[in-house]
């Protein structure tokens, strides 16, 4: 009975331990958790957004059997607070055009249809960003917008 009790209470001592442990460890990851999510939610991303203008395109379009073009001016942002993208766009500004231009003339006239702009746009984006360093371009904004 004696060994009973030596091995009941040694049974008991392993039990509380590994209790302890457990309670130890999730406070310890809830609290990390807890202050790891805090930190972000406290602190929302702003983007300010800077423009550049890429200027008028005027274009005949790939439309087969008929001849169409397209009058748009395309302007650019990206991130405000990337000054190295900013020189970098401006020093590259003829590539920027060069990519708009060959892009849009390979488009046909149903492409500029407002359910395609969401593709339209964001193909134009990646191109640019693929010649791009210094940062990522975020939006293409579109105005006067002529398809005949």
């Amino acid at each position: 009975m004696a060994e009973e009790k030596k091995e009941k209470k040694k049974g008991n001592k392993l039990i509380l331990i590994i209790a302890i442990l457990a309670v130890l460890g999730g406070g310890t990851f809830g609290g990390v958790y807890y202050f790891m999510n805090k930190d972000n939610a406290s602190q929302p991303v702003v983007i300010q957004e800077a423009f550049f203008e890429v200027g008028e395109i005027f274009v005949n379009l790939s439309d087969e059997g008929s001849k169409r073009y397209i009058k748009l001016n395309l302007s650019i942002s990206y991130d405000s607070k990337n000054k190295d993208l900013a020189k970098e766009i401006e020093d590259k500004k003829v590539v920027i055009r060069d990519i708009a231009i060959f892009y849009i003339k390979s488009c046909k006239a149903k492409d500029f249809e407002p359910a395609n702009e969401a593709v339209l746009k964001g193909d134009i984006i990646a191109r640019i960003n693929q010649k791009l360093t210094s940062g990522l371009l975020k939006d293409i904004y579109i105005s006067d917008i002529i398809v005949q």
